[in-house]
């Protein structure tokens, strides 16, 4: 129920950061409607110089109507400039991120609504004296400076955000963040040893989409009078057609298992938890962070772009991502644990997570000497700070990357600058010092 509705915000958060300034202003209007007509009364109690005359407000709300709707078109050419440069120089896949900003889509709706505020204001004074003094002009003058400073921050905002290094790190944070709390929980499921298993049942995914949240609470209701385990096997992210396997229901017991008619109602109960979605999870998908940063790094070696050096930090921030994600010595999470039945979430393994990382920057960047060694040096570094069980797969993987980039290399010198990566990998790694 919760994901299910934090998915309905998530779909609608774009609409929802507009329309509530929408709703500010139809707050004030109603405060206007009170103080200004049904209860004039009220204005005695107001300072009579933070209030402005008929006239003087008529003239204000006017021209504000005017500029709130100017100002909204220029922001709004201004948001669409900054996403060609997002999808041109960066990636297609950051326009969410700059868009999620809080700044950007709310600076509309300030605009949006201080328009409907002005031209509404208007509507309700049309019969007042215009000797009378009303506190409409006035809240109006305080909507505009407050809209000024938005109008600032965003400014201040594109010019940060135009810079690919501020673009990198605010991925490369969003990313940490995660991920910190994936090695946390996992590091609390160390302990835990897979039971004997007597029965393995499949589910299978009932609907089209990219899994987007999971409802554990609701299914440990359903699993927790059973000894059983239930296997989650598709990730956060992962893109799941319609009868594809999703999970294993392991009972630990013969007896544990229901009756046929009860099973088939367990299973379809489990797979309608699975909340899938049209899009990716981008806020708690650490693999879509990382795949950011990838395709920056990829965009910048085009040959369009041509800024190697762009990609090597972007390789600086991969590296320590994958670092501080190898330092746990399991991959799987138990998220929930009660009498005797267990959720457990299964994350990639090493190698599922080097590849799917690595792969893209591999093909693409074997051709230039800067992007091999500091692919190769990245791998290296894991290789000296993660986890000893890790350590063979990194390895493994380094040999076949470093096969690939001296296959590729042009002359004797990137040979051999390569050739010293990979023996530092080979004689510093940490199962080498363990021996």
């Amino acid at each position: 129920m919760i994901s299910s509705i934090k998915l309905w915000f998530h779909n609608h958060r774009n609409g929802i950061r507009i329309s509530k300034f929408v709703g500010i202003s139809v707050i004030l209007l109603i405060i206007v409607w009170i103080v200004d007509i049904t209860h004039p009364e009220l204005n005695n109690r107001i300072p009579q110089n933070l209030l402005l005359s008929v006239e003087v407000s008529k003239g204000l709300l006017s021209t504000l109507a005017g500029v709130f709707l100017t100002v909204t078109t220029f922001t709004l050419t201004t948001i669409m400039t900054l996403l060609t440069v997002y999808n041109s120089s960066y990636s297609p896949r950051t326009l969410q991120k700059f868009i999620d900003k809080p700044m950007v889509l709310s600076l509309i709706g300030v605009f949006v609504g201080g328009f409907f505020y002005a031209v509404l204001s208007l509507f309700i004074m049309q019969n007042l004296d215009d000797s009378r003094r009303v506190l409409a002009g006035s809240l109006g003058i305080i909507y505009a400076l407050t809209s000024m400073v938005y109008f600032v921050r965003f400014a201040q905002l594109v010019i940060r955000d135009i810079k690919v290094e501020n673009l990198v790190e605010d991925i490369y944070n969003d990313a940490k963040k995660l991920i910190t709390e994936e090695v946390e929980q996992r590091k609390k499921s160390e302990r835990y040893s897979e039971s004997d298993i007597y029965d393995n049942i499949k589910i299978y995914s009932r609907d089209t989409g990219y899994l987007f949240a999971i409802e554990y609470d609701e299914i440990m209701e359903i699993i927790k009078k059973y000894k059983c385990e239930l296997v989650i096997a598709k990730r956060i992210g992962e893109y799941i057609p319609k009868g594809m396997f999703i999970a294993d229901l392991n009972f630990k017991n013969e007896g544990d298992i229901p009756v046929e008619e009860d099973l088939k109602e367990i299973l379809k109960e489990i797979s309608d938890l699975f909340v899938l979605n049209k899009s990716r999870n981008e806020r708690d998908d650490y693999h879509n962070s990382i795949k950011n940063i990838v395709e920056i790094g990829l965009r910048a070696i085009s040959p369009g772009v041509n800024d190697p050096n762009t990609c090597v930090n972007c390789l600086g921030k991969i590296t320590d991502l994958l670092a501080l994600l190898f330092t746990t010595k399991n991959n799987y999470i138990v998220v929930k644990e009660e009498n005797e039945a267990a959720i457990i979430y299964s994350g990639y393994s090493v190698e599922e997570e080097l590849y799917l990382t690595y792969y893209q920057l591999i093909h693409y960047g074997k051709s230039d000497p800067s992007v091999s060694y500091a692919i190769l040096q990245g791998i290296g570094l894991l290789s000296m700070v993660s986890e000893k069980r890790a350590v063979e797969s990194i390895r493994k993987f380094a040999r076949e990357v470093y096969d690939i980039f001296l296959a590729a290399a042009d002359t004797e010198m990137d040979k051999k600058y390569l050739e010293s990566v990979f023996w530092n990998i080979s004689a510093n790694s940490v199962t080498d010092k363990c021996e």
